[in-house]
């Protein structure tokens, strides 16, 4: 298997000619609700405990509607989960250079942050699917006639039924384990974009945990990508703008932070229409949710 550090020659010019494209688009981006699902507890050394799992916004980019999912870069910050009022303004016109509290982030960083955060957005994408809901009703003997005919029918039903419910009992946990399985991966990703970003080891009280973390975060990151055709690494990083209204009808701009996602985690123009059809219902359910959970503090 290829190590990172054996990648990193071909990938690196790539690297930098994706990142300064990024840069150069100026795009806005304004955050409306931001929601997260399934969020592990970690430390990041020296800051203290947070929620590791990547956001998913209810986004409009340069005045089209969209979902994003993003992974923060910036510890030293913190952003809350629930439908911000007024909407966050962000832009992309920064690059990813360095960290918001001076760590320097050298070109095999941002390219290990730019895997991660596509590496992030396959396992988000590829989703389990759960098993449909069984449905097949259980024999009983008062069904089938009286006799050794009835009897051996009822016999051959009720095995059946026994066969079914266990194979449909073996698909629930086998989906149960895959989403458990995403789960983690997803909040490792997370972690292991913060321990690039700051230079701090991030940890938890699960060891299996926190070794995928290093790996991810270390020079086994492109062990993950074995087999993959394409290895993924173009990223958009937004960062706060300004100043937003609060109790006091202004929040500092430390109760934000900064995000990366995958490039292709922007919609194709044509596809702009068949997302902004199922916008409307997804939009008014994530208004429900008007919950805050601190992401860093």
């Amino acid at each position: 298997m290829r190590t990172f550090s054996k990648a990193l020659a071909t990938l690196t010019l790539g690297a930098t000619l994706a990142f300064g494209a990024t840069a150069a688009q100026a795009s806005t981006v304004i955050l409306d609700v931001g929601t997260m699902q399934n969020a592990r507890t970690v430390n990041i050394a020296g800051i203290g405990n947070v929620l590791a799992a990547p956001m998913q916004f209810k986004a409009t980019y340069d005045g089209k509607p969209t979902n994003l999912l993003a992974w923060c870069v910036d510890v030293y910050h913190s952003i809350t989960v629930q439908d911000y009022a007024p909407n966050l303004t962000y832009t992309d016109t920064n690059t990813l250079s360095t960290d918001f509290n001076g760590h320097a982030l050298d070109n095999g960083d941002v390219l290990k942050i730019g895997l991660l955060a596509n590496y992030g957005q396959e396992i988000f994408d590829a989703a389990p699917v759960a098993p449909a809901a069984f449905t097949m009703a259980e024999p009983k003997r008062s069904q089938y006639p009286q006799g050794q005919a009835g009897s051996t029918a009822f016999n051959n039903a009720k095995a059946a039924y026994n066969s079914a419910k266990s194979a449909h009992n073996t698909a629930v946990t086998a989906y149960n384990s895959a989403v458990s399985l995403r789960n983690t991966r997803l909040s490792a990703v997370q972690g292991a974009i913060w321990q690039v970003a700051s230079n701090r080891n991030v940890s938890s009280n699960d060891g299996a945990f926190d070794l995928l973390v290093d790996n991810l975060s270390g020079a086994h990151l492109t062990d993950y990508f074995t087999g993959v055709s394409t290895r993924d690494y173009g990223i958009q990083l937004i960062t706060p703008v300004q100043q937003y209204g609060g109790r006091n009808g202004r929040t500092p701009l430390a109760l934000t932070q900064s995000f990366v996602f995958a490039t292709g985690a922007v919609p194709e123009p044509s596809t702009w229409a068949l997302l902004i059809l199922g916008f409307g219902g997804a939009g008014a359910m994530l208004r429900r949710q008007r919950r805050a959970m601190a992401l860093a503090a």
